[in-house]
């Protein structure tokens, strides 16, 4: 019986052991399996979506092979505009019955759990959008997938977190990996995938937490593309650029879509503002979105899904002139349908296509105008590409790398760098700097809403008041502290890694009644470091800390693996910050 015993008992060790390494004080290394972990949950829960929109869209047309567009064009005209409809009025019922049987219950976003939630992502509420999502886009509806994608892998980072009770930070962080896993395995882009969680939804790229998103992001893309056998969505053509001066051309482009991109952008909150006045049930009005997706599809079949064989077409050159133009603006017709009608799902691939669209058809402009300069097309559909994703975005270097990584062709990089660099200033003009993301980017409750709360302790940081080395003695850090003592010393090791802290007047009196000797070092006689603040933390997790730990000054850290000293911060300070957050979030209501 004991024999029987053993392998259920070493089992539960390992799991023990485990769980303390990923959510106690332990390594780095610890964090960087579980993120790897993340990554590979988040490819299976990709791929598994992909199939399954598979199996849906052989349910609404009768074809199991062969793109959207193909299969649009395949159908009769009846049946071409009743998918769309019938999609949309399905899709429309599950998030109106679900938001029945759950009650005040919502599905929170990947980046609300990230920047201003606690990682924390209910599960049913986030599987019945997953599920509306897989109805719209199985559809033909004119939206991205990698939005359910990402949420996907994104609930399953949370999960794990919540499960093995992690700190807030932690679970943050986690979820993080499973957006940038998402990505990766969408785009074939891991470095881009990390990126884009790092410098858009975290607003840091420190190797501490880029580190983690860099391991899911690959483990995930090599999941998918490696092991599983998944090709690259986009067929990326040689890229060509003979002249220096063809520098100059893809420089006008980068502006001519910096300001492109302000109008796409408003196009979509136009057309939610217009269906949001409509007084319909919500899945009447996704029906009409799938209605005109239905009825623009009759002239125009590319206006189906996610356009990704139109991409292609367009970045081969064989998709060209005023057919492009229809294309282009029967494409932006029916992404306003589908996004202001309510569907879910994401517009990250929209841009793409309405970038290699307007790239493309500036290429033949500017090969007309200079035809010893400019080549081709092709090209600048590509940057195209990346400079209106840089506008939309407001993240240049996300989009100069997501596109290197699709090409793997160098010569891209300069005309690339150019472009998308150009194309954010611009469209940084307009709309006070928004990206698409900042709605997403919002707290979506009205607590959360308090702008107070959205700051850091960051900002809060001062130098240390006093800072020693863990092997200096006693007596020495006595004499050498001034007049009037800091009220905590911090004990650094040889790499500035905070070990421990002490109070300098309770070492004193120590020292005064010989309970402590004045050679001893320091190190031997200090307390091991609490809990330390990190820079992204919010006022209110903070003064949560500074409450609980009964303290008026707490040390402030690179992170929570590696504690690098960076400062320190005084509740006074933290006080005086959260009453000015208060003072204005009270100033704008009034206003």
């Amino acid at each position: 019986m004991a024999r029987l015993q053993a392998p259920r008992i070493r089992g539960l060790r390992w799991f023990t052991r485990a769980r303390l390494a990923l959510f106690g004080h332990e390594e780095l290394a610890a964090i960087l399996f579980w993120a790897a972990l993340v990554g590979f949950g988040g490819a299976l829960a990709s791929v598994a979506f992909r199939e399954t929109i598979r199996l849906l869209h052989w349910a609404f047309t009768g074809r199991l092979s062969g793109g959207f567009v193909e299969t649009a064009a395949a159908l009769a005209g009846w049946h071409r505009v009743a998918v769309p409809v019938v999609g949309g009025l399905l899709a429309g019922a599950v998030l109106q019955l679900g938001s029945r049987l759950l009650g005040a219950r919502r599905a929170v976003d990947y980046m609300e759990a990230v920047v201003v939630g606690d990682g924390a992502i209910a599960g049913r509420p986030t599987l019945l959008k997953s599920l509306s999502s897989l109805l719209s886009i199985a559809s033909g509806a004119s939206i991205g997938r990698e939005g359910p994608m990402v949420q996907l892998a994104a609930l399953l980072g949370s999960k794990l977190a919540i499960a093995g009770s992690a700190p807030v930070p932690r679970r943050r962080l986690l979820v993080a990996c499973g957006a940038a896993a998402g990505i990766a395995a969408a785009y074939n882009a891991p470095i881009a995938g990390a990126l884009f969680v790092g410098e858009i939804v975290m607003g840091s790229i420190a190797m501490e937490s880029f580190g983690p998103l860099l391991v899911a992001a690959v483990t995930a893309n090599a999941t998918v593309h490696r092991f599983l056998g998944y090709g690259p969505i986009f067929e990326i053509p040689v890229f060509s650029f003979t002249s220096n001066w063809e520098l100059i051309v893809y420089t006008v482009l980068g502006i001519l879509l910096g300001h492109a991109a302000p109008s796409f952008l408003a196009l979509l909150t136009g057309a939610k503002r217009l269906f949001g006045a409509l007084p319909l049930p919500l899945y009447v009005r996704l029906g009409l979105g799938g209605l005109v997706v239905g009825l623009l599809s009759l002239v125009y079949p590319q206006v189906w899904g996610n356009g990704y064989s139109v991409v292609d077409a367009i970045l081969h050159g064989n998709l060209i002139g005023w057919m492009l133009v229809g294309v282009l603006v029967a494409k932006l017709a029916s992404t306003a349908a589908t996004v202001g009608s309510g569907a879910v799902g994401g517009v990250f691939t929209p841009t793409l296509f309405v970038g290699a669209a307007l790239g493309s058809l500036a290429g033949v402009v500017a090969q007309w105008l200079f035809p010893h300069v400019v080549t081709g097309s092709g090209g600048y559909a590509l940057v195209g590409m990346g400079a209106l994703l840089a506008a939309t975005t407001h993240a240049p270097l996300m989009s100069v790398l997501m596109i290197f990584e699709m090409t793997l062709d160098y010569q891209v990089v300069l005309p690339l760098i150019l472009a998308c660099v150009t194309a954010h200033y611009t469209a940084k003009v307009y709309r006070r700097g928004t990206s698409v993301y900042e709605d997403a980017l919002r707290p979506a409750t009205a607590e959360a809403q308090q702008t107070w709360q959205l700051r850091t302790v960051g900002a809060l940081r001062k130098p240390p008041a006093a800072v020693v080395a863990r092997d200096t003695r006693v007596g020495d850090m006595l004499a050498r502290l001034p007049a009037r003592p800091a009220e905590t010393v911090y004990v650094v090791d040889e790499d500035g890694q905070l070990i421990a802290l002490l109070n300098p007047r309770t070492l004193l009196a120590r020292v005064r009644r010989r309970e402590v000797a004045a050679d001893a070092p320091v190190g031997e006689v200090a307390a091991v470091s609490g809990y330390s603040l990190t820079p992204e933390m919010s006022l209110t997790e903070a003064l949560e800390i500074f409450l609980r730990e009964r303290a008026t000054v707490l040390p402030l850290t690179s992170g929570q693996w590696h504690t690098r000293l960076l400062g320190e911060v005084s509740r006074h300070d933290l006080l005086l910050a959260i009453q000015e957050r208060l003072s204005e979030a009270r100033g704008s209501e009034r206003r």
